[in-house]
């Protein structure tokens, strides 16, 4: 027998031990991507969904699911495929932080409206990073409160207060 082939023939055999998860992380974060895209499909069901040219309230919700699933199964569909980290610990300082900022605008927005609930949103989200750049933190914090200010009430005309109440 050729040295190529046998080669070949020897590979092929490791070939069923070698299929399972490689990148665990790639899992997780596919899995996770699912778990968000089923609670979203759970808790629009009893929104009417329309049709594209009619779109009901659920429409949107559903179709940004149908991605996320999307992206979560190619993202799991990777881990089978493609070598990558492993898990690892959980770090608590950017989940609490990033977390509770978004906790914090839901809360805040009505009373203090868009541009200052949007101002502590990024500040309280950056000390989820041990490596903040205060600079680019307050530019991007600026620029993202410029752009959603000409979006949502603005442009698509959505009656959020911009400015807080007193």
């Amino acid at each position: 027998m050729h040295a190529q082939t046998g080669q070949t023939i020897s590979r092929l055999k490791a070939a069923p031990s070698a299929i399972g998860v490689k990148s665990p992380q790639n899992l997780a974060g596919g899995l996770v991507l699912i778990g968000i895209a089923l609670l979203v499909f759970w808790q629009t069901q009893d929104l009417a969904t329309g049709t594209a040219v009619r779109m009901g309230p659920g429409y949107f919700p559903r179709l940004l699911a149908i991605l996320i699933a999307a992206c979560g199964v190619a993202l799991a569909g990777t881990s089978l495929a493609v070598r990558g980290p492993r898990l690892e610990g959980w770090a608590l300082r950017p989940l609490l932080f990033i977390l509770g900022s978004i906790v914090f605008f839901a809360f805040a927005i009505r009373p203090l409206g868009l541009v200052a609930t949007g101002a502590i949103l990024v500040l309280l989200s950056s000390f989820g990073s041990t490596e903040v750049r205060w600079k680019e933190t307050i530019l991007f914090a600026v620029g993202l409160l410029v752009f959603t200010v000409l979006l949502f009430p603005i442009a698509l005309g959505l009656p959020m207060p911009i400015w807080p109440r007193f």
